[in-house]
């Protein structure tokens, strides 16, 4: 459930931005209309965009980026109330430089909402591919240190042990290059269990994973 709190302070300001409107006694001119028209449209995108953006689960990276839009929604309405204010008191103002200043405020809002919000999305869809360029070695390591966990021999064992530890240190990155490679390595790893001779399974895994290992490294230059 998202948090209410956010859509409490909205509708306050709102509230007071209608007292504020019709208590004070200024004289209801076209330019006033106009800017109190866009001021509501103003709180209508703070409200959309928060809806959207807190309270979504994201990474921490992309969950700030998503917070600098809902920022960002928070300056225009507070820019927009300041024209609101300023077509309110100026009686004689034109109700053209009111359109013409208030469009300009939600153009220039809207652009930096949607630039920043594109950002968002490419770095989720980034961090979503590095994540699963990486969940190849995470899962070898997991495989390895069940079977080291349930390995009764204690050589075997802490062969299990340093293989594990050399998958953990190894290269996280993948690359579809490495494919091929990468199952030959999960498959040997899956007929260790199973193997009649354990230590001669576990020495040609390390050996496909320095395969492995060296090949990231020539593939990264």
């Amino acid at each position: 459930m998202k948090n209410k709190t956010p859509y409490v302070v909205i509708g306050i300001l709102f509230i007071l931005f209608n007292v504020i409107a019709f208590a004070i006694p200024t004289t209801k001119t076209s330019a006033f209309w106009i800017g109190y028209v866009f001021t509501v449209i103003a709180f209508a995108v703070m409200g959309c965009v928060w809806y959207l953006t807190i309270g979504k689960k994201q990474d921490l990276k992309s969950k700030l980026l998503g917070l600098s839009v809902a920022y960002i929604s928070a300056v225009y309405l507070a820019v927009q109330f300041v024209a609101f204010l300023v077509f309110m008191f100026v009686s004689y103002a034109p109700s053209w430089c009111a359109v013409l200043v208030c469009v300009l405020i939600l153009g220039i809002s809207a652009v930096c909402m949607i630039t920043t919000n594109v950002g968002t999305e490419m770095i989720t869809a980034t961090e979503n591919k590095v994540a699963v360029k990486r969940q190849f070695i995470k899962d070898l390591q997991i495989e390895v240190e069940m079977l080291a966990e349930s390995e009764a021999d204690g050589e075997i064992k802490q062969k299990l042990t340093e293989l594990s530890k050399k998958i953990r240190l190894s290269d996280p990155m993948s690359d579809p290059s490495l494919s091929e490679l990468e199952d030959e390595l999960l498959s040997k790893v899956n007929t260790i269990e199973s193997s009649s001779d354990k230590a001669s399974a576990i020495k040609e895994a390390e050996t496909l994973l320095l395969k492995r290992n060296k090949k990231v490294k020539t593939l990264k230059g």
